[in-house]
């Protein structure tokens, strides 16, 4: 349940011109430039795309683990947030939650910004796939995991439905597999189209689904690649699960018929990582927690952390909703925060 290329034509086209600037620049430094110039001193390491990390199942009550690490970045002349996020496997909102005050699309030549490549892990079954709808993340567990054990797990962006045709929550099972599907348009979504409609998008480049699909045991679900790179990391489905068209090629290898999983909303995300408290705030994009202060502090009581947490540094967290780990245990110095801060 993919929204079609059509019905993302402000989007697509606003990219496609900046892309093209983008790629014609490029073309003319590639045929005049022989040798490439070393970076300047003191440039942050170039860019890791984090896809597979280590972590522990949680023991009952224990909190789950803090994983990934976080990179900076310093932009480049005619680079945009997108352009960083898609290098770092990052969705849209995650680079701009964390670079609030960035333009995203002409960014400073020379600011440096926080990559958020570090996530608390969600808690879950911690078996199958995994999608967090409001970190708009999917994270794949090995199928079957036991408390205490330390596996691999592999995380990637994702998309998710609109407003008005959310994701839904609960669990599933794949049902199919199809690579380079052909898309019957739903009526539902058929009725919603700009012209010129078609009732069959043959598989191309212009297909919504991209090159691979898997279907869900829940309605006309699925997760599948996309047309628009950048609509990974926004609200722009009819409910289904997009990803990169890289990643999802990566994803359809890794995951069999019939395998498990779940949707879940977490906004907030409580994690422990050497002795110390952390929470992962973002924003609650159906609007279906009516006071996120509120959850914070529930949530908090319900692990039993309120005597190890600061509670205003919560409370801070929870305002900015920047989506990455923040050290909230009492007494915690600005050492202990896993955040970055850009600078020029």
């Amino acid at each position: 349940m993919a929204v079609p290329s059509v019905g993302m034509r402000v989007l697509g086209c606003a990219t496609r011109v900046r892309v093209a600037a983008v790629a014609a620049a490029l073309s003319v430094a590639a045929c005049t430039a022989r040798r490439v110039a070393p970076p300047p001193a003191g440039a942050p390491p170039a860019l890791e795309k984090i896809t597979a990390v280590r972590t522990y199942v949680p023991r009952g009550t224990q909190l789950p683990g803090v994983v990934g690490r976080m990179q900076r970045h310093r932009i480049r002349a005619k680079e945009t947030l997108l352009d960083v996020a898609r290098d770092a496997g990052l969705g849209f909102n995650e680079l701009k939650d964390a670079n609030r005050d960035v333009d995203e699309w002409i960014p400073p030549a020379g600011l440096e910004v926080a990559v958020p490549t570090q996530w608390i892990v969600p808690r879950s079954s911690y078996r199958g796939l995994v999608v967090n709808i409001p970190e708009m993340r999917l994270y794949l567990f090995p199928s079957k995991t036991n408390p205490g054990e330390v596996v691999t797990v592999r995380t990637w962006a994702i998309g998710i439905g609109t407003d008005e045709t959310p994701s839904p929550v609960g669990r599933f099972h794949i049902t199919a597999k199809d690579d380079h599907p052909t898309w019957y348009v739903p009526d539902s979504i058929y009725r919603t189209m700009d012209p010129p409609k078609r009732r069959v998008v043959p598989p191309g480049p212009d297909n919504p689904l991209g090159d691979y699909r898997m279907r869900l045991s829940k309605g006309l679900y699925s997760i599948h690649g996309t047309d628009i790179a950048w609509s990974v990391g926004r609200l722009t489905t009819h409910g289904c699960i997009r990803l990169y068209p890289e990643d999802i090629s990566e994803l359809f290898r890794l995951v069999p018929r019939g395998a498990i999983g779940e949707l879940i909303y977490e906004p907030i995300k409580f994690g422990e990582s050497d002795g110390h408290i952390y929470v992962e705030v973002h924003d609650d994009p159906y609007r279906r927690i009516p006071s996120l202060q509120r959850e914070a502090l529930k949530l908090a009581r319900k692990a039993q952390l309120t005597d190890r947490i600061d509670i205003e540094r919560l409370r801070q967290a929870v305002r900015e909703k920047r989506g990455i780990p923040v050290a909230v245990t009492r007494r915690a110095t600005a050492q202990d925060d896993v955040t970055a801060v850009h600078s020029r």
